[in-house]
């Protein structure tokens, strides 16, 4: 019989017996589901969180913001030199002619009842809204440029109660809400919005935090960067929006990131010591059986292979039931981190969980499955 119909027998025979040992098998399956569906729970945050900062039009659009900060509110990008970006290269243009890009800002205000600085609001343009087709009012009405109005997102009207009517506290005063938004379950959900000027004049501040403009193409960027980067005039930092948005969420993701796959690490670790201690005790339970196959002529490559594939089954099982548990209880379900969105368990993290318990089980499988595969014949027929 060749080695690979050895395989073959030798699997069958071994998950046929799984029936007498279900129990064993039991804590191997569910000790690997808690360990991946911990995991890709807290990973769904990232993913979530990453997916609510970048849109699918962000690989054509690009960043501009004077120096090399990195936060808006340090940023002072003088309104002077708006018309300046908006003459470089590459830009895309609207119906009208007009480029599509936008001097935008963000500056945080306190909320009553809540963390100082936990509401956000984002001063944008006519071209702003432009940007984001998925834009749409779903109360109220939009605000209008001159006007001391603001809209609301709807993750921003959930979180801190905000309705039409409502008002939000200036310098210069009260500023009602004439409307909620929604966009796609974009970021900007979680903001309030406002005429840029206008906002910009109450507040008093010295300039925008950045220039979003929308290219005509990927291929369009280099020469965008290069005019902007190498302009005597302006001293700017150029970014592709989407490496932008991904470096800024990674800095903020990073801890919880870090955190997941610590505390997956160190339960996927007494997961492992768990398909040790089962795998022997599978092992032992075979004996007789392992012994019967290697007298009548199965090599030992085929008897380890097959406890090394039993311990990966049981770990699939686990990683599937986990990460389903966790889609269930998790996907979908709308958190509030900087900013509202919804925890996603990915199609990536679904196979995150698989190799993480394919890996942890197949390294714990493989000294019971050594053990079975230099079990001596003779010696295995005599065990009780």
């Amino acid at each position: 019989m060749s080695e690979l119909r050895q395989i073959a027998a030798v699997c069958r025979i071994g998950l046929g017996s799984l029936r007498e040992r279900y129990a064993t098998a039991l804590v191997v399956v569910v000790g690997m589901a808690c360990a991946v569906g911990v995991l890709t729970s807290m990973l769904s945050l990232t993913v979530g969180l990453t997916r609510a900062y970048l849109g699918p039009r962000d690989a054509t659009r690009a960043m501009v913001w004077a120096g090399t900060s990195n936060f808006d509110q340090s940023r002072e990008l003088h309104p002077d030199l708006i018309a300046t970006i908006l003459d470089a290269p590459g830009i895309a243009r609207g119906p009208a002619g007009a480029p599509l890009a936008d001097a935008e800002f963000l500056v945080r205000l306190p909320m009553d009842g809540f963390a100082d600085s936990s509401l956000q609001l984002r001063g944008m343009g006519p071209a702003g809204l432009a940007l984001r087709p998925e834009f749409r009012i779903v109360a109220g009405h939009l605000f209008r440029a001159g006007r001391r109005e603001l809209v609301a997102g709807v993750g921003a009207a959930r979180r801190f109660g905000l309705t039409v009517g409502s008002v939000v506290r200036m310098r210069d005063g009260k500023w009602p809400i004439v409307g909620i938004f929604s966009c796609g379950s974009d970021i900007i959900e979680s903001y309030l919005v406002g005429d840029a000027v206008t906002v910009m004049a109450a507040r008093r501040g010295p300039g925008f935090a950045e220039v979003i403009a929308q290219l005509v193409d990927a291929r369009a960027y280099p020469q965008f960067q290069t005019w902007l980067t190498e302009n005597p005039a302006l001293a700017v930092s150029v970014e592709r929006k989407t490496d932008y948005d991904l470096r800024m969420v990674g800095s903020n993701t990073a801890f919880f990131t870090r955190m997941a796959y610590l505390i997956g690490a160190i339960m996927a670790l007494g997961a492992l010591f768990g398909v040790v201690k089962i795998m022997y005790a599978a092992v032992r339970a075979r004996t007789r059986e392992i012994g019967t196959l290697r007298a009548i002529g199965f090599g030992a490559t085929p008897v380890a292979l097959s406890v090394l594939l039993e311990a990966a089954l049981l770990g699939a099982i686990g990683a599937l039931v986990g990460t389903a548990a966790a889609w269930l209880l998790f996907d979908g379900r709308e958190m509030w981190v900087w900013g509202a969105f919804k925890l996603r368990v990915s199609p990536s993290l679904w196979v995150l969980g698989l190799v993480w318990a394919l890996v942890t089980s197949l390294i714990g499988g493989l000294l019971p499955a050594l053990r079975a595969g230099r079990l001596p014949p003779f010696e295995a027929l005599r065990a009780e």
